[in-house]
Protein backbone atom coordinates (compact mmCIF):
# COMPACT_ATOMS: atom_id res chain seq x y z
CA UNK A 1 0.00 0.00 0.00
CA UNK A 2 1.19 2.93 -0.77
CA UNK A 3 1.57 6.40 0.42
CA UNK A 4 -1.54 7.98 -2.46
CA UNK A 5 -3.77 5.28 -1.17
CA UNK A 6 -3.17 6.11 2.23
CA UNK A 7 -3.99 9.43 2.02
CA UNK A 8 -6.71 8.99 -0.08
CA UNK A 9 -7.94 6.51 3.04
CA UNK A 10 -7.16 9.32 5.23
CA UNK A 11 -9.11 11.96 3.61
CA UNK A 12 -12.23 10.04 2.95
CA UNK A 13 -12.63 8.78 6.71
CA UNK A 14 -11.93 12.22 7.99
CA UNK A 15 -14.34 13.70 5.99
CA UNK A 16 -16.53 11.04 6.88
CA UNK A 17 -15.84 11.87 10.09
CA UNK A 18 -16.55 15.73 9.97
CA UNK A 19 -19.59 14.63 8.25
CA UNK A 20 -20.77 12.85 11.38
CA UNK A 21 -19.94 15.67 13.25
CA UNK A 22 -21.64 18.38 11.46
CA UNK A 23 -24.74 15.69 10.97
CA UNK A 24 -24.85 15.22 15.36
CA UNK A 25 -23.85 18.93 16.45
CA UNK A 26 -26.22 21.57 14.62
CA UNK A 27 -29.72 21.78 14.22
CA UNK A 28 -30.19 24.11 11.22
CA UNK A 29 -31.16 21.79 8.56
CA UNK A 30 -28.85 23.82 5.60
CA UNK A 31 -26.16 22.77 7.96
CA UNK A 32 -27.58 19.39 7.74
CA UNK A 33 -27.10 18.64 3.66
CA UNK A 34 -23.75 19.95 3.87
CA UNK A 35 -23.01 17.52 6.57
CA UNK A 36 -24.61 14.74 4.40
CA UNK A 37 -22.54 16.44 1.27
CA UNK A 38 -19.27 15.98 3.21
CA UNK A 39 -20.55 12.43 4.44
CA UNK A 40 -20.48 11.65 0.61
CA UNK A 41 -17.48 12.82 -0.27
CA UNK A 42 -15.49 11.21 2.18
CA UNK A 43 -17.37 8.09 1.15
CA UNK A 44 -16.59 8.99 -2.64
CA UNK A 45 -12.75 9.40 -1.61
CA UNK A 46 -12.65 5.94 0.41
CA UNK A 47 -14.07 4.42 -3.09
CA UNK A 48 -11.08 5.78 -4.96
CA UNK A 49 -8.96 4.11 -2.26
CA UNK A 50 -10.53 0.87 -2.87
CA UNK A 51 -10.49 0.66 -6.34
CA UNK A 52 -6.78 1.77 -6.33
CA UNK A 53 -5.75 -0.83 -4.10
CA UNK A 54 -7.59 -3.27 -6.10
CA UNK A 55 -6.34 -1.66 -9.33
CA UNK A 56 -9.33 -1.50 -10.65
CA UNK A 57 -9.68 2.39 -11.49
CA UNK A 58 -12.19 2.35 -13.78
CA UNK A 59 -14.57 0.43 -12.49
CA UNK A 60 -14.60 2.24 -9.34
CA UNK A 61 -14.61 5.67 -11.64
CA UNK A 62 -17.54 4.51 -12.96
CA UNK A 63 -18.77 4.06 -9.68
CA UNK A 64 -18.31 6.99 -8.51
CA UNK A 65 -19.95 9.44 -10.98
CA UNK A 66 -22.91 7.50 -10.93
CA UNK A 67 -22.81 7.86 -7.16
CA UNK A 68 -22.10 11.63 -7.88
CA UNK A 69 -25.21 11.77 -10.09
CA UNK A 70 -27.48 10.28 -7.06
CA UNK A 71 -25.72 12.50 -4.27
CA UNK A 72 -26.70 15.53 -6.69
CA UNK A 73 -29.95 14.29 -6.63
CA UNK A 74 -30.81 13.69 -3.27
CA UNK A 75 -29.15 17.14 -2.65
CA UNK A 76 -31.93 18.55 -5.09
CA UNK A 77 -34.59 17.28 -2.94
CA UNK A 78 -32.93 17.82 0.19
CA UNK A 79 -33.13 21.55 -0.76
CA UNK A 80 -36.85 21.62 -2.17
CA UNK A 81 -37.61 20.18 1.81
CA UNK A 82 -35.33 22.69 3.07
CA UNK A 83 -37.29 25.57 1.19
CA UNK A 84 -40.98 23.95 1.71
CA UNK A 85 -40.14 23.75 5.73
CA UNK A 86 -38.87 27.56 5.42
CA UNK A 87 -41.92 28.62 4.26
CA UNK A 88 -44.40 26.91 6.10
CA UNK A 89 -41.77 27.40 9.51
CA UNK A 90 -39.85 30.81 9.15
CA UNK A 91 -37.13 28.53 10.46
CA UNK A 92 -34.91 26.27 9.52
CA UNK A 93 -34.37 24.70 13.17
CA UNK A 94 -34.93 20.81 13.81
CA UNK A 95 -36.74 21.67 16.91
CA UNK A 96 -39.32 23.08 15.25
CA UNK A 97 -40.40 19.85 12.86
CA UNK A 98 -40.29 17.28 16.12
CA UNK A 99 -43.89 18.65 16.73
CA UNK A 100 -44.92 16.87 13.71
CA UNK A 101 -47.25 13.91 14.26
CA UNK A 102 -48.78 11.32 11.96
Amino acid sequence: MNSDILLLLFSGFLAFMLGVYILFMYRNLLRIIIGVEVMAKGITLLFLAAGAFQGKIAFIQSLVVTFIIVETILAAIMLALVFTVHKIYDSLDIQLLSKLKG
